[in-house]
C-alpha cells in the first residue's frame, strides 16, 4: 500500500515505470515503514543560492470553507506531477505539503494521492496521458501539471476537460496574453498557467557598460557575446527565433503548415556569420548546445554576454555581483523573448470530481501561495497581480513586465520539435561553412515543407 501523510498519499505509477529516483525512494520508505513525505531537510552546498527558510503563506490566509462531495465522488483525488513538484522535493516540497494539507483540512473526506511522472518523453506526463486514455481510461489522474508547449499532443483526443465555466474573467484577464493564447485549442481554454520561463540577455556590467540594443550595436560592444549554436535540446532553434520572429516572420503558411520565410531566414543566418568571422561571436557556441551550456560559460568568466533564462539568473543572481540584465538584442532592436510555461488541468470524466478538481486548483493559484513558488521555485509568476508579490526588486520588476507583455508563446504546434531540428542544422552549416545563408534557408524551407 502507498505511504500516506495527513489524506496525502504519493502512489507508484499506475501505468508504466516511474523515474528510477522516485521509485527507489518509495521503495525505501515503504520497506522501512517511514513516509514518503519526510521532513524539511538542509539542502546540500551547492553555488547556487539557498532560501534561508521556506514561507508558511496559508497560515495567513482565511480559512478554505469545507465542502462536502457527492457519495458518488471516489475519495482519492490522483495528481500528476514534475519531479519539482513533489512533496519531497528540495525547497518547494514544504510548500506542496502545505498546499495539499490545506485543501484535505477544508474537503476531509477526501484524499490526495500524487504519482510522480517525467515532464517529457515516452513516460512523460503528455505521452502517459495519451497510453493511459488508449489502454485503460479509468486509470487517467484528475490532474496534471502540463508544460503548455505539450497541449496540442492531448487537446485532439478531447483528454482535458475544458476550464471556462470554472474560472470567471477576472482571473483569465490577469493573465499575460500569451499566457491565454498557449493554453487556448479551438476557443477552448485546456489549462490555466502558473509559472513560465523567458530568455534575455545578462552581461557582465565591469566589462559592458552598455549592453547592446540591437545586433548592429554588437560591434562596438567590449566583451564575447554567446548564445545555443548547437544541436541539443532545441535552445538553438529558439535563439534563431527570436530574430526571425522579431523580424516579422512566422512558422506557418496561411493553412497553418510547417513554413519558413526564406528571406528573413538568410537574414538571421547572414548576421550570424558575420559576427563570428568580427569575432564578436566566439567559435564557441558551436558547442554550445543549451542555455545551461552558455550559463556555465558565462559563470566561468568565459564570456561577458549571455543568453540566459529568467530561472538561471533568478537562482544564481545574488552569487554574481556584476550581473545585469537587459533584452536580446535582436537583429531589427525590437523586443521579444520566448514564454516557455506550465499549467494545470483537469482530466476528470465525473463532474463532481471535475469540481472538486477546479477547487484544489483555485486553492493553488491565490496570489500567496503562487508567489511564494515563485521565490523557492525560481520561475516567473503568469499572472500580473502576482508580480508585485513575488519579485521584491522594483527595477527588476518593470524589466520582467516590459519583457512579459512582448513575450511570445513557446510554439506547441506538433511539428515544433522537427522545425527546431531542421534550423539547427541550418544554423550549423552555416556556421561551419559547409554553405551559404541563403542556401541554407532554402534547404530548412524545403525540409520543413515536406513536415505537411
Amino acid at each position: 500500500m502507498p505511504a500516506k501523510t495527513r489524506g496525502v498519499t504519493i502512489a507508484s505509477s499506475h501505468i508504466g515505470a516511474i523515474m528510477a529516483v522516485s521509485a527507489t525512494l518509495l521503495a525505501m520508505c515503504l520497506a522501512s515503514g517511514c513516509s514518503v513525505l519526510p521532513r524539511p531537510t538542509a539542502a546540500s552546498p551547492s553555488s547556487s543560492p539557498t532560501p534561508k527558510s521556506i514561507p508558511t503563506p496559508f497560515a495567513t490566509w482565511p480559512a478554505p470553507t469545507a465542502t462536502l462531495v457527492s457519495q458518488s465522488v471516489p475519495p482519492t483525488l490522483t495528481l500528476w506531477l514534475p519531479p519539482e513538484m513533489l512533496p519531497d522535493a528540495q525547497h518547494t516540497g514544504q510548500l506542496i505539503r502545505e498546499l495539499n494539507q490545506a485543501f484535505v483540512a477544508a474537503n476531509p473526506q477526501t484524499r490526495i494521492e500524487i504519482v510522480p511522472k517525467a515532464p517529457y518523453g515516452l513516460g512523460g506526463i503528455a505521452n502517459m496521458l495519451l497510453t493511459t486514455h488508449a489502454v485503460v481510461p479509468g486509470r487517467l489522474p484528475d490532474i496534471v501539471a502540463i508544460d503548455t508547449s505539450e497541449l496540442h499532443k492531448v487537446a485532439e483526443s478531447d483528454i482535458l476537460v475544458p476550464l471556462d465555466k470554472f474560472f470567471n474573467e477576472a482571473e483569465w484577464d490577469d493573465l499575460f496574453p500569451w499566457a491565454l493564447e498557449t493554453v487556448t485549442v479551438n476557443g477552448k481554454r485546456l489549462a490555466m498557467p502558473f509559472q513560465t520561463d523567458i530568455i534575455f540577455l545578462v552581461y557582465d556590467a565591469s566589462v559592458v557598460q552598455t549592453p547592446p540594443r540591437a545586433w548592429y550595436d554588437l560591434a562596438s560592444t567590449k566583451g564575447k557575446y554567446i548564445f545555443p549554436a548547437g544541436r541539443g535540446d532545441g535552445s538553438s532553434a529558439d535563439a534563431f527565433l527570436l530574430h526571425y520572429l522579431a523580424l516579422g516572420g512566422t512558422l506557418g503558411d496561411n493553412n497553418a503548415r510547417p513554413a519558413l520565410d526564406t528571406a528573413l531566414a538568410a537574414r538571421v543566418l547572414r548576421d550570424y556569420r558575420s559576427a563570428m568571422e568580427l569575432g564578436i561571436v566566439p567559435d564557441t557556441v558551436r558547442t554550445m548546445r543549451t542555455l545551461d551550456d552558455c550559463w556555465m560559460s558565462y559563470v566561468a568568466g568565459e564570456a561577458s554576454l549571455t543568453h540566459a533564462s529568467s530561472r538561471q539568473f533568478a537562482r544564481d543572481r545574488s552569487a554574481l555581483q556584476n550581473a545585469r540584465y537587459a533584452p536580446i538584442p535582436t537583429i531589427n532592436g525590437k523586443t521579444i523573448t520566448l514564454a516557455r510555461s506550465w499549467a494545470w488541468a483537469i482530466v476528470a470524466s465525473d463532474p463532481a470530481r471535475q469540481e472538486l478538481a477546479a477547487r484544489y486548483i483555485a486553492l493553488a493559484l491565490r496570489p500567496e501561495y503562487l508567489s511564494t513558488w515563485s521565490k523557492l521555485s525560481f520561475h516567473l509568476p503568469v499572472h500580473r497581480s502576482v508580480l508585485a508579490l513575488a519579485i521584491e526588486d522594483t527595477d527588476y520588476r518593470e524589466f520582467l513586465i516590459q519583457q512579459l507583455q512582448h513575450a511570445r508563446p513557446y510554439p506547441n504546434g506538433r511539428h515544433f520539435a522537427e522545425i527546431q531540428d531542421v534550423i539547427s542544422i541550418a544554423i550549423e552549416d552555416v556556421l561551419d561553412g559547409a554553405t551559404t545563408p541563403e542556401r541554407a534557408a532554402i534547404t530548412a524551407a524545403a525540409a520543413l515543407a515536406r513536415l505537411r
